[in-house]
């Protein structure tokens, strides 16, 4: 009986095909758009959070208690060479590298500013961020004591040029004040006032020296495999290198505002997908309604020939279930073809900033294949129940006034 009935409310539904087609072709539109939504999302996701991790910070970071929040020069990582020696061993940690960490002053023939001086062990920091990609012109350090890179911002303020003589003036960690004099080396352009306006870099060795803080480290940034594995609170990575004085942290932590932002375009896909599939169900429902009343004749025929309330109902069901099928392909096939086709050319947005976060490149789909298989099925399920109070109400029509007034 149930084949007989599948077969009979396919045939119902190809009687009107320009209806159908139309029905289909406005499931799909839904359906193709929240696909796409998705993958954009994701493509999003993928990229707020690599450019929070990979232009410096990063996918988790290692300082002495209270260092972020007083950036106090004398707050070093306690035993930075046992800490070192644990990250080399640590599986979870394909690479790691030593930073030291003050405010300073660079000075150069016309002007003088506050920057942020970073020394950078040039051998591994290439392994964590950006700065040997991001050289806009000279080169990367080379372990000179004399070289400096600076932003192309921070150039441009202080009239800084290659080869320019610069001073760099800090506090030291023990008591007064040092200055020493660099080249600059290297003009970096990251896409961020931060690193491109107040950020100095040198080798760690002439930090060293500079600050009076020899073999000590303010900052040790890693390498996760994959940096959503920092998103677990739970990992084990965070206990096992959190003794007493010293703190690790994942870029969730160091970088709430992405984290919150993340959150917020989960929400945001949700309310999508609430509303998308609000109006899918009006539709068919709408739909189904109008194909229930233009066949009154026929239920009444039905009903009165002893067809039961149940089999009317379960074939309605069923037309609204060939409506998803229909919508859910078409859906499925346009969306596919809209991510694959974003996927490769991209989306410009210009140079905008989103919570610290440069959209200066082009935005790229990707599927997540773990959910988005989740949306066709959503569709087809929303779809098929949403005949229910069509079918119900067909199910219940009285013969006699059916016929009459079909007539």
């Amino acid at each position: 009986m149930f084949k007989k009935l599948m077969m009979l409310s396919w045939r119902n539904v190809m009687r009107n095909k320009r209806r159908t087609i139309i029905t289909g072709i406005a499931i799909g539109a839904g359906l193709a758009s929240l696909m796409f939504s998705d993958a954009l999302f994701v493509g999003m996701t993928a990229h707020m959070v690599g450019s929070t991790t990979c232009t410096w910070m990063g996918d988790a970071q290692i300082h002495r208690a209270g260092f972020r929040e007083t950036a106090r020069i004398s707050y070093t990582i306690e035993d930075p060479v046992r800490v070192q020696s644990m990250l080399a061993a640590d599986t979870l940690v394909v690479a790691s590298t030593g930073r030291l960490i003050s405010p300073a002053s660079l000075q150069s023939a016309m002007e003088m500013k506050p920057v942020t001086l970073m020394g950078v062990n040039h051998l591994t920091e290439s392994q964590i961020s950006m700065l040997e990609v991001a050289i806009d012109t000279g080169s990367y350090l080379s372990g000179d004591s004399m070289e400096i890179i600076i932003g192309y911002k921070l150039a441009e303020d202080m009239e800084l040029a290659l080869g320019d003589i610069a001073v760099i003036t800090a506090a030291m960690a023990d008591s007064g004040f040092a200055s020493q004099m660099f080249m600059v080396s290297g003009i970096c352009k990251f896409g961020s006032d931060q690193y491109d306006r107040y950020t100095a870099y040198v080798n760690i060795e002439s930090a060293e020296s500079l600050l009076g803080l020899k073999g000590e480290l303010h900052e040790i940034a890693i390498r996760f495999p994959d940096p959503m594995i920092a998103m677990n609170p739970d990992l084990t990575f965070y206990s096992t290198f959190s003794p007493d004085s010293n703190t690790a942290e994942g870029w969730p932590t160091l970088a709430p505002q992405i984290a919150s932002m993340l959150g917020m375009v989960n929400v945001s896909l949700s309310i999508m997908a609430v509303i998308l599939f609000g109006l899918v169900l009006f539709g068919i429902i709408n739909s189904l309604f109008m194909s229930v009343y233009e066949r009154m004749y026929e239920f009444g025929i039905m009903k009165a020939v002893g067809t039961s309330k149940l089999n009317i109902t379960v074939m309605v069901l069923l037309e609204a279930f060939w409506l998803g099928v229909v919508g859910s392909v078409l859906g499925a096939v346009f969306g596919f073809a809209i991510i694959e086709y974003y996927a490769s050319a991209g989306i410009t947005f210009g140079d905008i900033t989103l919570s610290g976060v440069m959209f200066d490149k082009p935005l790229y789909t990707i599927i997540d294949w773990s959910r988005i298989w989740i949306y066709p099925i959503a569709t087809l399920l929303f779809t098929t129940l949403a005949g229910l109070y069509p079918g119900i109400h067909a199910g219940n029509l009285n013969p006699s006034e059916a016929i009459r007034k079909s007539i």
